[in-house]
């Protein structure tokens, strides 16, 4: 497997993805992160953890680039 050029970008930008998302949804439910402090690991590792696997699998920035620059 190759690692691609902007691998590190597809991933914080699917971590970012799911990082708002997660908190968006402990919002609607009133996850108060000063008592649950889980609440906000939580959001930090499906967030982050699973939206850079998530970025990396399924965001290619270099074919957006490519595409913009094409026109």
């Amino acid at each position: 497997m190759k690692i691609r050029k902007y691998f590190l970008i597809d991933g914080l930008i699917g971590s970012a993805i799911f990082f708002y998302f997660v908190r968006k949804v402990q919002t609607y439910y009133d996850v108060d992160i000063s008592v649950d402090g889980y609440g906000l690991a939580g959001a930090a590792w499906y967030g982050i953890g699973l939206g850079f696997i998530f970025g990396i699998k399924f965001i290619n920035i270099e074919e957006i680039i490519t595409y913009f620059k094409k026109n």
